[in-house]
């Protein structure tokens, strides 16, 4: 029997589905770890106190892909397999660099080899960044070979700078859940003629939107203060793979929305997306920057993170994630309101503005800290 498809009870019933998935393989997750000693040892640059169970993106990847195929094989949707699969693999590879780190910690390069690889699949696959708008609102066409190389550039920074903000109990959490419910927004608001479900369409991205929320929430519920699971390289990877494939799904259809006579014109459709994950990748690059001037190698880890300083400033774990998530939620609002108003090189010079600022006031903070010491 074929049931009709209906946006609004897919996505019920995918996120209750991918909820509880999470809440309930989660404390087995958790148990089987502890039995087995696959723990993450604190000590170094690590900020927890005791053991403690890891490779956590496990349970949430698997609560993500239950609760995609529920709504699949419930509504018996015209979905393409074999490209589902394709891009089943893809996933599989990042998840299968993440557990390897996790177990026994991959070499820089080697991890970089392997999102070279994934990066270049998705853009042959046609998940690649194709155009943007110049300072008068025109789109500007990327040539091919720049769009791989920018797809992949993209994909690889997003993956690190995610990895390098799940520092606290919760924060990465939070922060994948900001950008998956305003990439949620874009399309059940802005993109029209929703109930068309087919793969990458706005239906089931929002699909997946809602399946990776209700897995994280999940997720969360053991990972707040004081958590029992970590989501690990493998959860990081998995989640930041995610993050680079939904934004740049919405960045195409916001193109669309900028050719076609309808309701909504944004001027912007590149930078409103990249804003969504404006706080780890400011932060990032900061870090990097200042690394960099200290003469150290910028791969190499430190405590100079965001929720290092406010550590140090006295801010528990989840005061902690509470503001960085707070700060996110602000910078992501502001951005799809203006991205009504600006072209994407104008947002871009505003964004290039905000991380100037950003950098001030967490050296000011961070200098005080070093003072009351």
């Amino acid at each position: 029997m074929r049931l009709e498809y209906n946006t609004l009870g897919a996505l019920c019933i995918a996120f209750i589905i991918a909820l509880a998935v999470s809440l309930v393989c989660m404390p087995m997750f958790i148990t089987l770890m502890e039995r087995f000693r696959f723990l993450d040892k604190p000590g170094g640059r690590h900020i927890h106190q005791k053991y403690t169970a890891h490779m956590g993106g496990l349970i949430i990847a698997l609560a993500f892909v239950i609760g995609v195929l529920s709504v699949i094989f419930t509504y018996k949707t015209d979905i393409a397999l074999l490209r589902l699969g394709y891009y089943g693999i893809l996933m599989c590879i990042m998840i299968i660099v993440g557990v390897r780190d996790d177990m026994n910690n991959l070499s820089v390069l080697g991890k970089l080899i392997f999102e070279i690889i994934v990066g270049v699949a998705m853009s042959y696959a046609g998940l690649k960044i194709t155009a943007f708008t110049g300072f008068n609102g025109e789109v500007i066409l990327i040539p091919e070979w720049l769009s791989y190389c920018l797809t992949t550039f993209f994909f690889i920074v997003v993956c690190n700078s995610f990895n390098l903000i799940d520092g606290v109990d919760g924060q990465a959490g939070m922060q994948a859940i900001n950008i998956f419910f305003f990439s949620l927004l874009f399309f059940a608001i802005y993109v029209q003629d929703a109930d068309n479900f087919k793969l990458l369409s706005p239906a089931f991205v929002s699909i997946c939107c809602v399946c990776l929320i209700g897995s994280l929430i999940g997720f969360l519920k053991y990972n707040w203060e004081k958590s029992r699971i970590f989501m690990g390289d493998t959860g990081s990877l998995f989640i930041g793979t995610m993050i680079t494939v939904i934004l740049i799904i919405s960045m195409k259809y916001a193109t669309v929305i900028v050719g076609e006579d309808c309701d909504y014109h944004m001027q912007a459709f590149c930078m409103p997306f990249i804003c969504l994950f404006f706080l780890p990748l400011s932060d990032t690059l900061r870090v990097f920057v200042g690394r960099v001037s200290r003469h150290r190698n910028p791969l190499l880890p430190d405590k100079t993170h965001i929720h290092h300083i406010l550590l140090h400033k006295g801010f528990s774990h989840q005061k902690c994630t509470l503001t960085t998530f707070s700060i996110s939620v602000v910078i992501s609002i502001v951005a799809l309101i203006a991205s009504f108003l600006f072209t994407d090189l104008q947002m871009a010079v505003g964004v290039v503005v905000l991380w100037f600022v950003y950098v001030f006031v967490l050296n000011r903070i961070a200098k005080n800290i070093q003072k009351r010491s």
